[in-house]
C-alpha cells in the first residue's frame, strides 16, 4: 500500500534489549515498514532494532563482507526518503529463502513510538 523505495543497505539487526548484533541487507523500504535479507531467522512478533552502521564500523569489518552503505541520489523516489538510520520494527514474516542455501526474507513493521 505504500511506496518502496528500492535500494540496498546494510544495517545491524538484534532483537530488542538483547546484544546480538548481525549484519542484515535491506532490498526495500517505505515509512511503514521494511524488507530484508539475513543469514538468521527471526520469529514472528519479535521486536528488532535496526541501525545504520557509521564508517568506522564497516572499515572494522572483514573485507569478505560485502557491506552496502546508504546513499541518496536526486533521482531516487520520494520513498527512499523515508529512511531511518536508527529504528525499532516488530517482525511480521520470516521465510526461508528457497533460491539461497541459507539466508531468510524477513519483513517488518516500523512502530511509531511517539509522532
Amino acid at each position: 500500500m505504500q511506496h518502496r523505495c528500492v535500494k540496498d543497505v546494510s544495517m545491524t539487526c538484534t532483537l530488542l534489549n538483547q546484544h546480538d548484533d548481525h549484519i542484515v541487507n535491506v532490498r526495500n523500504y517505505s515509512s511503514k515498514g521494511m524488507y530484508f535479507e539475513s543469514d538468521e531467522a527471526v520469529s514472528i512478533g519479535s521486536y528488532i532494532v535496526l541501525r545504520a552502521m557509521g564508517a568506522h564500523e564497516m572499515a572494522a569489518r572483514s573485507s569478505s563482507d560485502r557491506l552496502l552503505p546508504f546513499s541518496m541520489e536526486s533521482t531516487d523516489p520520494l520513498a527512499c526518503r523515508g529512511y531511518r538510520s536508527h529504528t525499532i520494527a516488530k517482525v511480521v514474516r520470516c521465510k526461508k529463502m528457497v533460491e539461497a542455501a541459507t539466508g531468510f526474507g524477513i519483513g517488518a513493521e516500523i512502530m511509531m513510538l511517539s509522532d
